[in-house]
């Protein structure tokens, strides 16, 4: 990977990561599988921290195109939306994994991010070492 890697680049890297934690979110199963490897880790607060880590923010202009398309803009609007909700609704500190997979709050983001994720896959993961060819 480059050193100095242009603006593009840095915002494939970022919507990979989004991509990633789309994933983690969507899938009850990974969060489990993840709470196994990582006993020690509260897979529920990861969740939500992930997202405050890489979602989008206001002052961001890395969530443009060509990087993000227009439907990857709104899909992650909707979840921000969606989590933020989830985030008022649950305490700042989640109970365990398995106490908060049945809280239908918790479903709800699932469910979200699982939409998102589609919108997301249509391109799949794009490179994180060079410029993708905008015209494929």
């Amino acid at each position: 990977m480059s050193d100095n890697p242009s603006a593009q680049v840095i915002g494939q890297r970022i919507r990979n990561r989004i991509v990633e934690h789309l994933k983690l979110t969507s899938s009850f199963e990974e969060q489990r599988a993840y709470q196994s490897a990582v006993p020690y880790v509260s897979v529920p607060n990861e969740v939500i921290s992930q997202w405050e880590d890489w979602g989008p923010s206001p002052e961001d202009s890395v969530f443009t195109q060509p990087v993000f398309t227009l439907a990857e803009q709104e899909a992650m609007a909707v979840f921000q939306r969606v989590w933020e909700e989830v985030v008022a609704a649950t305490p700042k500190e989640l109970p365990q994994l398995e106490d908060v997979l049945v809280l239908p709050e918790w479903k709800r983001l699932r469910d979200e991010a699982a939409k998102a994720l589609g919108v997301f896959m249509a391109r799949g993961m794009l490179p994180e070492d060079h410029e993708f060819d905008r015209r494929s």
